[in-house]
């Protein structure tokens, strides 16, 4: 190396050196800080509702304890009758202003779904049925896309519900409400009488079971409720010591034209309430309790009790209703093909045993 050589690398290297970069890394934390900081926070107060078969505004809204119109304001919804199964609903909590939800969303992409109604005669485009409300049920889509019929109607006669009692053909119409919106003491009256057993003993009836009762005639356009049991006092042959119709919280009933898989559909969306479905029975119980619970009961009357799984908190077994062998005034419910009795467990799996007086410590 000559001279000039040597003393243009000895300056070199008495430059000032240049500061770093940041590694990619570094830049990409601090890249997220800061649209972190630019992002509005998410409200974590709402919750998210999927809707299912046969739900409508008001019975989610029942479900969640707010009201259908704060719903219908969080999520924009010009059409409430338009709600199909998959859709993704924002449920408005008090911590939250109720208009600011986003629009209800479907996990579904089917870009024909809003060509519902033909813009001539106002007839539902599919089914080619009066659009008129609760004149008809209409079509509905599953979470697979298929055609399913919603029996969902706006109520005839809101807080009215049409019973039969199918164990004395006696007829019933009952005012739920007061003024008050409480349950009326001579509506209280009229259901202990209604609900009395094959013997003709009665028991003060829950409250909450009306109300709920309600909410179902309202759900299903007020169509008639056939009951087919209710209070029944305690024998040794049942099969669940606790019952909960001993206490008058339970009960066993139809909705005349609505297939009871779509009932029990429904009944699994109200809070604390225990469903029981009997795909080779007539009924679909429920009743009241402090959690939910819901079991299949595959085993015909007079056998005893085959469970969709052991240690269900299962209230009865079908050979407990002893009023149900009478024909259905309505359309006779069929089972769906997945819960059909041949695919029931085997006996042995869920086999319950006679309960034993007092004392025993099976659950209700």
């Amino acid at each position: 190396m000559g001279p000039a050589a040597g003393r243009f690398a000895l300056a070199l290297s008495r430059l000032p050196r240049l500061p770093r970069l940041p590694r990619l890394p570094a830049l990409a934390s601090l890249s997220l800080g800061i649209v972190g900081l630019l992002t509005p926070s998410v409200a974590h107060a709402d919750i998210q509702h999927v809707v299912g078969k046969g739900h409508t505004i008001e019975a989610i809204a029942n479900r969640y304890h707010v009201s259908a119109k704060a719903i219908v304001e969080a999520n924009h919804l010009t059409d409430v009758k338009r709600l199909r199964p998959g859709d993704v609903l924002i449920i408005p909590t008090k911590d939250s202003p109720a208009g600011s939800g986003t629009k209800a969303k479907s996990d579904k992409a089917d870009a024909t779904s809003a060509k519902k109604t033909d813009g001539k005669d106002g007839k539902d485009a599919k089914s080619g049925k009066d659009g008129k409300k609760g004149s008809v049920a209409s079509l509905a889509k599953d979470g697979q896309g298929r055609e399913t019929t919603n029996y969902a109607m706006k109520p005839k006669t809101p807080g009215v519900i049409h019973v039969k009692r199918l164990a004395t053909n006696e007829e019933f119409d009952i005012h739920v409400s007061d003024r008050k919106t409480k349950v009326a003491p001579v509506t209280l009256k009229t259901f202990e009488k209604m609900m009395r057993s094959p013997n003709g003993m009665a028991h003060p009836i829950e409250p909450r079971l009306i109300s709920l009762l309600a909410i179902v005639s309202n759900h299903f356009g007020s169509r008639k409720i056939e009951v087919v049991s209710g209070f029944r006092p305690f024998t040794p042959t049942q099969y669940n010591p606790h019952s909960n119709h001993m206490h008058g919280k339970a009960i066993d009933f139809r909705v005349v034209g609505v297939p009871n898989e779509t009932l029990r559909d429904f009944c699994r969306t109200l809070k604390n309430v225990g469903c029981g479905y009997y795909p080779n029975s007539v009924f679909v119980h429920m009743d009241v309790r402090e959690q939910s619970a819901f079991w299949i009961d595959y085993s015909k009357p007079g056998e005893a009790p085959r469970y969709n799984a052991p240690n269900v908190d299962a209230d009865e077994g079908a050979s407990d209703v002893h009023d149900e062998n009478h024909p259905a005034t309505g359309e006779t419910p069929a089972s769906t093909p997945a819960e059909s009795p041949s695919a029931a467990p085997s006996p042995s799996d869920s086999k319950a045993e006679p309960a034993k007086p007092e004392g025993s410590s099976e659950a209700n």
